[in-house]
């Protein structure tokens, strides 16, 4: 298929045909500033894009084929993944490709390595400075994940992300999560006790669990078995920071699938916030959301649609509270220390975080840490005995 480009006003249209029809689209590109060489590749794209994307086409560009791969995966992948795709592709992978117009048929093992060298060294949005190894090799696997739907589809055999080469980086090993002690975990529950936080059953649920922040959020009061003491996780929430959404998936794995014990502080805890729910619908009336059963919710009975509503609430509580930041995926990393700490089995603590498996749990939460526990030493100089006078 052919096309040019005409300047009606101050823009570029591409002109073409299809099924034997004149097309003529904006290409949204400005005529001043010299943006032909631009306008041309979009040109290109949009040819490709109504030729039916056949990435066979000598002529596909690499950015068209991620257009059509994020389309085509966007149905089978929970909302949030498709978005962290989406924008990785949008803001980083498309950023770099677009100028280099690149086609599909020519992207090779050595411009994905020049790409990631790239993203070590002056990769920030800004400019100033590189990536992260985690967040390189985060966009390295959204690549691999485009390049595998195109194995599957038969549109290539090889996957060159692959075989493609990672910088060296000064610090491989991400820092750690920040996390809180036994004693900062009852100093915060207490402050929000105590100030009558709406909040404090979801800390109390996060940090007596270790449920994920999706998982919390989309528990119901029939989730809670007051009779045998047990909470049921069999589902979660996916969020958005694009757009408002309440959708319910299963959780992130068959293992999260699960119930857990509750002690008698949080079950009375629970029965209260239902009672203060009721109460509040009560006075409210129609002021006060009916329409869910969701156990966290705001003042006015609300649930959390955006999900990151809650981080804001947690951290001006945290704050008042006279507490280091904590994320509450590092809520997560508390409960799994904490109970390390005091000699809960290993296997036990991955069953309580819904985790595949116990290396999991180890690689995540117990053997990330830098510094080996006294006992340790203690253990082994009892076990030597030398006992030098």
């Amino acid at each position: 298929m052919e096309g040019s480009l005409i300047i009606k006003g101050n823009y570029y249209y591409a002109k073409f045909r299809v099924d034997g029809k004149q097309k003529m689209l904006a290409t949204k590109v400005p005529v001043k500033g010299n943006n032909k060489r631009k306008a041309e590749r979009v040109l290109k794209e949009l040819i490709a894009k109504y030729e039916g994307l056949n990435l066979e086409n000598e002529n596909v560009l690499f950015t068209t084929f991620l257009d059509k791969w994020l389309q085509s995966v966007k149905p089978i992948l929970k909302p949030a993944t498709w978005e962290s795709y989406d924008k990785t592709v949008s803001g980083k992978i498309k950023l770099y490709f677009e100028p280099k117009n690149y086609r599909f048929r020519d992207i090779k093992p050595e411009i994905f390595t020049e790409y990631f060298v790239f993203l070590a060294q002056q990769g920030k949005s800004n400019g100033k400075g590189g990536l992260s190894y985690k967040t390189v090799k985060n966009i390295r696997g959204v690549l691999s994940s485009a390049y595998e739907y195109a194995i599957e589809n038969s549109y290539i055999k090889d996957n060159p992300v692959l075989k493609s080469r990672m910088p060296s980086f000064a610090h491989n090993i991400k820092s750690d999560v920040p996390e809180y002690s036994a004693e900062q975990v009852r100093k915060l529950l207490l402050f929000a006790k105590e100030n009558d936080s709406h909040i404090y059953i979801f800390l109390l649920l996060a940090l007596y669990t270790g449920l994920r922040k999706g998982e919390l959020l989309a528990l119901t009061w029939d989730d809670v078995d007051y009779d045998k003491k047990l909470l049921r996780v069999n589902k979660s929430r996916t969020g958005s920071r694009k757009a408002i959404t309440t959708q319910i998936t299963t959780p992130k794995t068959e293992s999260s699938n699960r119930k857990i014990p509750l002690n008698d502080i949080v079950l009375e805890a629970l029965k209260a916030e239902k009672k203060r729910q009721e109460e509040y619908s009560a006075i409210l009336g129609n002021g006060y959301d009916k329409s869910s059963s969701f156990i966290i919710r705001t003042v006015l009975g609300k649930p959390y649609v955006n999900l990151s509503a809650i981080n804001r609430v947690v951290n001006r509580l945290t704050e008042k509270a006279g507490l280091p930041h904590c994320t509450i995926h590092g809520f997560r990393h508390s409960v799994a220390s904490i109970l390390d700490d005091n000699g809960v089995p290993i296997q036990d603590i991955s069953v309580l975080l819904g985790h595949e498996s116990v290396q999991t749990t180890e690689r995540i939460y117990i053997n990330r840490r830098k510094t080996a526990k006294e006992t340790t030493i203690n253990a082994l100089d009892s076990a030597i005995n030398l006992n030098i006078a």
